[in-house]
């Protein structure tokens, strides 16, 4: 009986000493100091690409006819643009459309009239020397609109790398200047988590129509490049003492 008595007592204190040890373990947990900041990285990106978007459009009464002179005043597009050095890998038809045009009589009904077709490639000019070149050759050669140039950078991921990385530079500057502040030390950091990259909006590109008895273009558009300032964010929570 003693020995049952002295087991029950041996076992509620391990109990009792173990609930005890869980509950300091627990209040740690609760009492643990953190420090959360937003970092935030800004990189300057010069564009080495640009874009345009070239479109040929003819109306009239017949498909066929139609057809025809769209076809003709593409193809002599794609050789000014084949002429500027531009390999066909960067050249992609982005829109091809026919579509029927109608008018109404004198009853009021509706009669078709003819035909709009239009034919749109996207430009990718890798020479940005060649972008007022390209610009004027394919206006000469028949384009009918040209939607340009758009200037972007061909490998952003490399940009947005060292925008992240200046974004956690100054998230750690940042809370060393909070933690001296407050009179804490930073331990180890507890979460990092990069979140997005802020590409500058696009600026509104130039729109060129060619009407159909223009002048031909003698002189290279004149473009600027300019240069592009993305903005990366991270926040980063860091334990104190």
């Amino acid at each position: 009986m003693l020995k049952r008595l002295s087991f029950v007592v041996f076992l509620g204190s391990f109990i009792g000493f173990s609930s005890l040890v869980m509950a300091a373990s627990d209040s740690d947990k609760k009492t643990e100091r953190t420090l959360t900041v937003q970092g935030q990285g800004k990189v300057s990106a010069v564009p080495d690409v640009a874009t345009l978007n070239v479109e040929v459009n003819q109306d009239g009464p017949e498909l066929d006819p139609v057809l025809g002179q769209v076809r003709k005043q593409m193809s002599k597009v794609l050789e000014a643009i084949k002429g500027q050095g531009i390999e066909d890998k960067d050249v992609r038809t982005e829109m091809f459309q026919v579509q029927p045009k109608f008018e109404r009589d004198k009853r009021g009904n509706s009669q078709r009239a003819g035909y709009s077709v239009s034919n749109r490639v996207s430009v990718k000019v890798r020479d940005l020397k060649k972008t007022g070149k390209t610009l004027t050759a394919v206006l000469n050669a028949g384009a009918t609109n040209v939607d340009g140039p758009h200037f972007e950078v061909d490998n952003p991921e490399a940009a947005e790398r060292l925008a992240l990385a200046a974004a956690t530079k100054d998230a750690k500057a940042k809370a060393q200047a909070v933690a001296e502040a407050a009179g804490v030390q930073l331990g180890d950091i507890l979460t990092l988590n990069p979140q997005n990259v802020n590409w500058p909006g696009p600026i509104r590109p130039m729109m060129m129509r060619a009407m159909a008895a223009a002048v031909p273009m003698a002189a290279a558009e004149p473009v600027s490049v300019g240069e592009q300032t993305l903005t990366g964010y991270v926040s980063v929570t860091y334990a104190i003492h």
